[in-house]
């Protein structure tokens, strides 16, 4: 499986000697979790490779990843493209061009529809597996980042306010 996967990337991208963007992360996907979302902004517009293959196992079970990509927000009015491995392995393959704009790609253990990735549930997970998901995002002439979790205002709120009772109880002793 993984022959083939190098084999269709370096396909896709060995006609040229530009510089390759290239971002990886790993999903974790457990017993009680069947879609995960990774979300990332393309900050240079171009053609896009996005690879979903199973990484570690824990169990013996096999992962068939599958991988669903939409525009952010996550709706159904804003789906872009699914699985499209040409039936070559049990990988999840996507090549789209992507304009700049943030993206979301819902990943499941298992084939999965537009209207389950965006519930979160995928009901055709019977046989759930604990491991990891590899995601692969490539690009010859785009530039795509995962996006930053952003830090909740109440966090910012309460570190301000636990430093102001800090100054507060320095000036009163």
């Amino acid at each position: 499986m993984k022959f083939k996967h190098l084999l269709l990337l370096l396909a896709l991208f060995a006609s040229s000697a530009q510089a390759v963007t290239l971002i990886s992360k790993d999903v974790l996907i457990n017993e009680n979790q069947t879609v995960k979302y990774v979300d990332f902004d393309v900050t240079n517009a171009g053609n896009f490779g996005i690879v979903a293959d199973d990484g570690f196992i824990i169990d013996n079970r096999k992962l068939n990843p599958h991988a669903l990509l939409f525009s952010n927000p996550l709706s159904a009015p804003n789906f872009i493209a699914g699985n499209n491995n040409f039936g070559l392995t049990d990988d999840s393959f996507i090549f789209e061009y992507l304009g700049i704009g943030s993206y979301v790609l819902a990943v499941s253990s298992s084939v999965l529809t537009v209207q389950e990735a965006i519930a979160g549930l995928n009901s055709d997970v019977t046989n759930r597996v604990f491991g990891t998901i590899d995601v692969t995002i490539k690009s010859l002439n785009g530039k795509a980042e995962f996006s930053a979790v952003p830090v909740p205002a109440a966090a910012w709120l309460f570190g301000s306010a636990l430093l102001g009772f800090a100054g507060f109880r320095r000036k009163s002793v």
